[in-house]
């Protein structure tokens, strides 16, 4: 009995098999990296998001696990836009007492307020409670309402409501332009009240650009690392101020995350996990076409999540 960690990309509306070498206990899904593109240079859009989903008879109880993706974007390049999904599986039996993995979909969110969910009952208080991006959903309230900035997250927390000890899952969404958005966000909860799992997670704040180095995360002891994946818990990014001083430029690409290619597992030692991020928006402002302009701000915060060597 383990946790495995494995990671796939799914293009346009596509799907991935995960494959796992023992029954699969309990899982839960997350985005590592994605782009989102259209099939041109500056396009109005009124929605935007995508939506992972598993597939019937595939995960729990079986060896393999099949999600299916569905990209929300009005004008959408289908061959160009995809997800690198990660997969937390507890392998060999059902997931024991003090590990909880589980998806929740469908969080509401808008520019005013976050959304907490029905809590989940740990039984002890947590030593670790987290959440990661698994999808979003969001639309304009009206067919033209330019792009200035987008932006989603997750995260977890205790309810201080509850009579026992529990995590709730927090989602909050931003899409500014000329008119209010509505919107959902999808979540990955992992939640821990017991050690010796073979899983290890850290949080790390919007890393510098170039190459980072994870150092040796709590619950690994040190052990040489045999997968990790990095998954989004919130990104935003703005078009710059002087695309909007040009006026506000049109949807192109988004892509934010850390590409899986680009991983090495114990570098520069046993232990540690060295990585880059990756980050862009980019648009184009029809009467000046062809001149792009890409974002200005741009954040990105990662759940590290690691599992020993076997």
């Amino acid at each position: 009995m383990s946790i495995a960690i494995q990671t796939n990309t799914i293009t346009g509306n596509g799907s991935a098999t995960f494959t796992f070498p023992d029954t699969i206990g309990a899982y839960a899904y997350a985005l590592q990296q994605f782009n989102l593109q259209t099939l041109q240079i500056g396009t109005v859009i009124q929605r935007i998001g995508l939506a992972l989903r598993p597939r019937d008879n595939t995960g729990v109880g079986t060896t393999s696990l099949i999600l299916d993706q569905q990209l929300l974007l009005d004008q959408v390049d289908l061959d160009q836009s995809w997800a690198e999904v990660a997969v937390i599986a507890w392998l060999g039996a059902t997931n024991p007492p003090g590990l909880f993995l589980q998806n929740q979909n469908g969080i509401t969110v808008d520019q005013m307020a976050s959304t907490m969910s029905s809590p989940v009952s740990t039984g002890l208080p947590p030593q670790y409670a987290v959440a990661a991006l698994a999808g979003f959903s969001y639309q304009f309230a009206e067919d033209d309402s330019d792009f200035l900035g987008i932006g989603a997250g997750a995260g977890a927390t205790p309810n201080p409501y509850a009579s026992t000890p529990g995590v709730s899952v927090v989602g909050s969404g931003i899409w500014t332009g000329d008119s209010a958005f509505s919107g959902t966000v999808d979540a990955a909860l992992i939640a821990t009240t017991g050690d010796d799992l073979g899983l290890g997670l850290g949080y790390l704040p919007n890393p510098a650009w170039g190459t980072n180095v994870v150092d040796q995360l709590p619950g690994l002891n040190g052990a040489p690392v045999g997968a990790a994946a990095f998954l989004i818990q919130s990104f935003f990014c703005q078009f710059c101020i002087d695309a909007v001083q040009h006026g506000t430029p049109d949807f192109s690409q988004l892509t934010t995350g850390v590409p899986a290619s680009v991983v090495q597992l114990n570098v520069p030692s046993d232990g540690n996990v060295s990585f880059r991020s990756v980050q862009q928006l980019c648009g184009a402002i029809i009467e000046d076409a062809p001149f792009i302009f890409s974002a200005e701000n741009l954040a990105a915060n990662y759940l590290v999540a690691e599992t020993t060597s076997s």
